[in-house]
């Protein structure tokens, strides 16, 4: 067994000057943030300036959604490929609902949602979920920033943020009478580049470390879950970690969380720059739109050796 600093993830207290590349705070919170991916395969953000309004009203939002008539939640909200939709009643997930937001960092992509849910309006859920997607796209861009420095590759920062759309997600894990300990969402990786969760109150969340070790990341309202996802584990040439995570029932209480999702399109290639004799090529170029059709046939059961299998040298 390692000890317990080994079993606990980064948290990197974000201020006003970490924003600012070339600063203390940056330079510092880019090491971190490196350890973290790489070690991990994610990391803690902790910003005392997120308002605990923004946080008590975007998991309102949740609750109003998940409210909704199941006849309704079930309408088609997207046309893109692998766009989550609604989902629930899943027979290797039970507890578990989510429903997936494209583009809520405008308020056009929220407003369609919003028509098809609530096509009488519902401000006060409008003004959180684009609230809370503004906010958290910032930490997007000032992570993705980081990784390019870190690998010193600023100057593809332009072409690696351009590449992405976004995609929000609300989640939900109903109460249950099954006893603690029993799986809420199935061990998965993220198709994302990278994925910034919030957590309400109900713990739940774990990170599964190189030595097979699950280790709890619990809830705080200032804090979000930084995960690297798929692409970013190829765009990096593996050397950042795609994180293997899942939920499971810690209490006999409904758990809520929110994500922002960076979700690449085309074909997603190693930068040259990251391959030498040292660290050569380990993976073909990478159609998202292959490998999403993949994934949604495939499901949670092949996603750990995906990547390996199908696009690995």
């Amino acid at each position: 067994m390692g000890s317990e600093a080994e079993h606990r993830i980064p948290v990197i207290n974000f201020n006003e000057e970490s924003f600012k590349p070339g600063s203390d705070s940056w330079v510092l919170a880019c090491k971190y943030v490196r350890y973290g991916l790489e070690k991990f395969g994610c990391f803690e953000i902790v910003y005392d300036k997120f308002s605990s309004e923004l946080h008590n009203s975007i998991f309102g939002a949740a609750e109003d959604f998940f409210d909704l008539p199941k006849e309704t939640k079930m309408q088609k909200v997207s046309d893109r490929l692998g766009s989550i939709g609604y989902i629930a009643d899943s027979p290797t997930d039970p507890l578990y609902e989510t429903v997936g937001i494209d583009n809520t960092t405008t308020l056009q992509g929220v407003d369609h949602f919003l028509n098809i849910m609530w096509p009488a309006g519902n401000i006060t859920f409008r003004e959180s979920v684009h609230s809370f997607s503004k906010r958290v796209q910032g930490f997007h861009e000032l992570v993705t920033r980081m990784v390019c420095e870190n690998y010193g590759v600023e100057g593809l920062f332009n072409s690696v943020f351009e590449n992405f759309v976004y995609s929000f997600r609300f989640f939900k894990y109903n109460r249950t009478q099954t006893k603690v300990g029993e799986v809420g969402l199935v061990a998965h990786t993220d198709i994302s580049f990278i994925s910034i969760l919030h957590q309400h109150e109900v713990e739940g969340l774990q990170i599964k470390t190189k030595d097979d070790h699950w280790i709890d990341v619990k809830p705080k309202p200032s804090s979000f879950v930084v995960l690297a996802g798929d692409v970013l584990q190829v765009w990096s040439n593996n050397k950042v970690r795609s994180c293997e995570h899942r939920v499971i029932v810690k209490e006999d209480k409904v758990r809520y969380s929110v994500g922002l999702f960076t979700v690449a399109q085309g074909v997603i290639q190693v930068p040259d720059e990251l391959v030498d004799d040292e660290h050569p090529l380990k993976y073909k170029p990478l159609d998202m739109a292959e490998y999403t059709r993949f994934t949604i046939e495939a499901g949670a059961a092949k996603q750990a050796s995906r990547l390996k299998a199908f696009y690995g040298i």
